[in-house]
């Protein structure tokens, strides 16, 4: 991937990571009524039967195709927010004093890509000058980018 591309990639799981939270807790929670429910054979045809395209139908098959399919997206999701929320508890660590990079980085993912407020409105918030914000939203997403492994 080229510098400009990871960048982007990565202030894209940035920005995405609360939404990509919230969609992991329904998928899972989707998996887990799929298995205890699907897993019966109440109501369950496993015979083979022609539909509508003149393929058989495989209630089987496709059950297990919709299960797959979760868990693939489930584990996609958490490869893109697990590396952040590790990095979120880094950030925050005790050892980190209040005027370290590691504190004003942890106050940027929380005001520019939590909150989704303007760059302006983050600097004048967190009283750094241009150049500095600047500075630190780059170590901030080349850190997260170190993270995620791209």
């Amino acid at each position: 991937m080229k510098q400009k591309d990871v960048f982007r990639f990565t202030e894209k799981c940035l920005y995405d990571y609360k939404a990509n939270l919230a969609c992991i807790q329904v998928l899972k929670e989707d998996l887990r009524v799929e298995e205890e429910d699907g897993g019966s054979v109440h109501a369950q045809n496993y015979q083979l039967t022609f539909g509508f395209s003149g393929e058989p139908s495989d209630p089987v098959h496709d059950r297990l195709v919709k299960l797959e399919g979760l868990k693939e997206r489930i584990k996609m999701l958490e490869r893109w927010t697990k590396p952040i929320t590790q990095l979120l508890k880094d950030l925050d660590a005790p050892e980190n004093l209040d005027d370290s990079d590691n504190k004003i980085m942890l106050e940027i993912f929380k005001f520019m890509y939590i909150g989704k407020n303007k760059i302006k409105t983050v600097a004048d918030e967190l009283n750094l000058s241009d150049r500095v914000f600047a500075r630190l939203r780059r170590k901030l997403v080349y850190t997260a980018a170190s993270y995620l492994g791209v």
